[in-house]
């Protein structure tokens, strides 16, 4: 259970990380099919363990706005 814990903060903090890059400095640092698969393992083992992390991308809305 560990194990599944822990490589779920390290898939939360990946996908976050994108979606910022993404969204906030207009880059990107992995492929759309790339993030989709990594969701994909989040919200599998999300299901399997019963658990969510807080900040998880699977139920985290929208992004912060930033200026030009």
């Amino acid at each position: 259970m560990e194990a599944k814990r822990k490589r779920m903060e390290e898939l939360v903090a990946q996908l976050n990380k994108a979606a910022r890059v993404y969204y906030q400095e207009a880059d990107e640092i992995m492929s759309n099919q790339e993030y989709d698969k990594l969701y994909d393992e989040l919200v599998e083992l999300e299901e399997e363990t019963g658990t969510v992390l807080a900040g998880s991308p699977t139920v985290t809305v929208g992004y912060e706005a930033v200026e030009e």
